[in-house]
């Protein structure tokens, strides 16, 4: 019986393990399958900027047991692609061989120039990130709160996560610090760039200023940090901007299993794939999600957004199991794209295609993205047929 190894326990390695059961499934052939996870749990990551991120994940083994996926966890340390094997790291050190590979790992966040003086900044790009900011914000319930900054939040990096977490950050700070304390906060949000968010295009930028407005957001634009001191923040031009909570959103990049392997990699350090999502350059391994750099039609490459990721998973699972089973692949390819970006209480916008044209703004967007982040990302589970069909292609 063939072996196929998932490594990632994310959206593009879950919706690859359903897949690949689909297709065993609907070949009738045996295909032992199994997910290497660094935790039990799938992370909801594009809701970590919500309160109460510690809720924002969900058990994989619900997910995985009931199609025959073997859910292992444990953290990969390397890839050795001659002999076909993952070697794995810590007290459970172990070489895991395999006939078939997807690569799923996903992205981290991007280190910055001035890292090395980050000091005490926080994060949200994993659950253990934003569950620790959140109990930052706690403490700061008890603070005495006659120092300048002490309840002010620079959220370093204007793109999607920075402006969700931005038009969020008053109804955070009330759960902790009470509602007359948030109002009174100061909320800032910095970039060198000049625009916000400038991968959005100008349709959808009215409709988020107004939201950072709503939200009594400051920007500070073409703001170049020189370093972080602390709670000071410390810009090119010398100005000095103090603050209790910086949090860093700015941006992703592959996780660093891609680039063991010595292949060329994009400027986010993702593996090239062809059509059917096996990278190039290797054998028997495909990429999903965050770590692959696949394009989604004649134009346009995918984005590191659970968007992309599940469609890719499945594509990388059927075709994996496939190639395995010695059945025909099919090209990943997904041409309907569109954005929900959560703006807060003031709603969110809605756009559609890659021009990002408006379909809907305010409470009614805030309905689509309320949907998408609490029923669309989430998997079936404890129920056979439904995850298989969850699997299909088409």
């Amino acid at each position: 019986m063939p072996d196929l190894l998932i490594i990632g326990g994310g959206y593009a390695g879950v919706w690859a393990a359903m897949a690949a059961a689909r297709r065993a499934e609907d070949s009738a052939r045996d295909l032992n399958i199994r997910l290497l996870s660094k935790d039990a749990y799938l992370t909801h990551r594009p809701r970590l900027y919500e309160c109460n991120p510690q809720d924002m994940r969900s058990a994989l083994e619900p997910v995985l047991a009931p199609i025959g996926v073997e859910l292992i966890i444990t953290e990969v340390r390397d890839i050795d692609a001659k002999q076909k094997r993952v070697l794995t790291s810590g007290a459970d050190e172990t070489a895991y061989a395999y006939d078939g590979l997807i690569l799923a790992a996903g992205s981290v966040l991007r280190p910055q120039p001035w890292g090395e003086d980050q000091g005490g900044t926080w994060s949200i790009d994993t659950h253990e990130d934003a569950v620790a900011l959140d109990d930052h914000f706690a403490t700061l319930k008890d603070q005495q709160h006659d120092q300048t900054g002490d309840h002010t939040v620079a959220i370093i990096g204007a793109g999607f996560t920075g402006i969700e977490l931005a038009t969020e950050m008053r109804v955070r700070l009330a759960e902790h610090i009470g509602r007359e304390q948030s109002e009174r906060a100061r909320v800032i949000l910095l970039d060198a760039a000049g625009t916000i968010s400038e991968e959005l295009g100008p349709g959808p930028r009215p409709h988020v200023l107004a939201a950072l407005e709503a939200a009594k957001v400051e920007l500070a634009l073409n703001a170049t940090i020189n370093r972080i001191d602390g709670d000071q923040i410390i810009l090119d031009n010398g100005e000095r901007i103090t603050a209790a909570t910086i949090v860093v959103t700015t941006g992703l990049q592959a996780n660093d299993l891609a680039a063991g392997f010595g292949l060329a990699t994009d400027a986010t350090g993702r593996l090239p794939v062809d059509g059917n999502l096996a990278v190039k350059g290797l054998e028997d391994i495909f990429g999903a999600g965050d770590i692959a750099h696949a394009m989604t039609d004649d134009s346009h490459v995918a984005l590191m957004s659970c968007q992309h990721a599940m469609p890719m998973g499945k594509y990388a699972g059927h075709n994996a199991a496939s190639s395995l089973l010695g059945l025909p692949m099919l090209t990943y390819e997904q041409a309907r794209y569109v954005t929900c970006l959560d703006l807060g209480p003031w709603g969110a916008v809605f756009t559609s295609g890659w021009e990002r044209e408006v379909q809907a703004v305010e409470q009614e967007a805030k309905a689509r993205k309320q949907f998408i982040m609490t029923e669309a990302i989430y998997p079936p589970t404890n129920d056979r047929a439904a995850i298989l069909e969850a699997g299909a292609i088409g």
